[in-house]
């Protein structure tokens, strides 16, 4: 063999040898960077959030940065402990049943560590642009940001919203579709006031998940802004039977109300409003609108009962008593009061504060139906009532002898 050849030969075997050698360093490197994430995530499954952290970190240097960046994200955003303005966050190994939202309101002390996941996200697109995971995280950023600080953020809430839409909008035209990313971006669309929008990626949402309540309630809200009562009326009831917790199924009754009342349904608003009363006792809302309702059918009877209802969630505030006068005065049918007056001061006998409070309010009614001597008398007995109290507040005995003066002209 000549001296050429045998250095020909050399040269081959030297590059065969190095692409050998650089092919299955790039295997071990593949192969290293699954293993670690795969042991993160196991970490993460056992509820090691601190040593998930601590091994990403060991690794760093031998992992993708845009796989580097999501992994870090979703432990910031997901698990941890505390965090200062989601710039700074800090991590926990949960021992036990130890809970990590109960540890987020003991705000125990925590090393925190520097990270920005805006920033850190938006680095890495500059080198994946067409990584839909990147749009998702940044969406999700923005998305907490928005729950957890609101107004205190250093961009609006509008602001926020339109980069929660824009990147969520991106992941998905990047190929990844998931429940998640149509959920959120049809409750921040509902937010926006887009119906049309959020009602399609909610019907998208609800490809993957038909048991979920939330989902049919968002779905009549948008419904019924875009006026398709007899859907939004169907969904509504989907979402009051889905429902277990009575508190999300009495505001989905509410809203139910609302959409009979828009179809003229009242038998049926009553219905929802008296269900949802039921579910939750002490939501002034059901008898608020009730009252109105009843008044509307000149139901008296029940419009004076839903009046008790609510008076005897605020018994002691004024302002009760002033918007029940209110609504039966809007009727012109201030003298259907009386029976509910009678009522109530039998009821509330033993409490002073409230006593006064029904005297002064039954005579301001008497008052507006020209019953003026009647109005005199009764300020007379709130005033007793009042001096009752520990200690009299002067502000009523002010507004006693205003509206006295009224009466007698001075």
């Amino acid at each position: 063999m000549t001296p050429v050849k045998n250095l020909i030969l050399l040269i081959l075997l030297i590059l065969t040898s190095f692409t050998v050698h650089a092919s299955d360093t790039s295997s071990q490197e593949v192969l290293l960077a699954e293993e670690v994430f795969n042991n993160v995530d196991n970490l993460i499954e056992d509820k090691k959030y601190e040593s998930a952290w601590t091994l990403l970190h060991e690794h760093a240097e031998s992992l993708d940065f845009a796989d580097l960046i999501i992994k870090k994200t979703e432990l910031c955003l997901r698990y941890f402990v505390l965090t200062n303005r989601h710039g700074m966050f800090a991590f926990t190994d949960l021992e036990g049943d130890e809970n990590l939202l109960e540890l987020r309101k003991q705000q125990n002390n925590y090393e925190l560590k520097l990270f920005d996941p805006e920033g850190g996200l938006k680095m890495a697109l500059q080198g994946s642009p067409d990584r839909g995971e990147l749009y998702y995280w940044l969406g999700e950023f923005y998305n907490e940001v928005l729950s957890f600080y609101g107004d205190t953020w250093n961009e609006t809430q509008d602001d926020l919203r339109n980069h929660i839409q824009e990147n969520f909008e991106k992941a998905l035209s990047l190929g990844m579709e998931t429940e998640d990313i149509y959920a959120k971006l049809a409750h921040t669309e509902l937010l926006k006031g887009e119906w049309d929008q959020a009602a399609e990626h909610l019907t998208q949402a609800m490809a993957y998940d038909r048991e979920d309540a939330a989902y049919y309630q968002n779905l009549a809200i948008a419904q019924l802004n875009l006026d398709r009562l007899a859907q939004a009326e169907v969904n509504a009831e989907l979402a009051i039977n889905l429902y277990t917790d009575p508190l999300y199924k009495a505001d989905t009754c509410f809203l139910a109300s609302t959409i009979a009342l828009y179809r003229s349904r009242t038998d049926s608003a009553a219905d929802y409003l008296n269900k949802g009363f039921k579910l939750s006792p002490g939501d002034f809302r059901f008898p608020d609108r009730l009252i109105r309702l009843h008044l509307s059918q000149e139901n008296y009877e029940d419009a004076r009962r839903s009046a008790e209802d609510l008076f005897g969630l605020y018994p002691e505030n004024p302002e009760t008593c002033n918007t029940i006068i209110q609504y039966f005065f809007s009727h012109q049918r201030l003298d259907e009061t009386r029976g509910f007056f009678e009522t109530q001061l039998k009821k509330y006998g033993e409490r002073p504060e409230v006593m006064g409070n029904l005297y002064f309010h039954q005579a301001v009614a008497s008052h507006y139906q020209g019953l003026e001597y009647e109005a005199l008398d009764l300020f007379d007995l709130a005033e007793e009532e009042f001096n009752k109290t520990d200690p009299p507040n002067p502000l009523v005995f002010d507004a006693i002898k205003k509206m006295r003066g009224i009466i007698s002209g001075q």
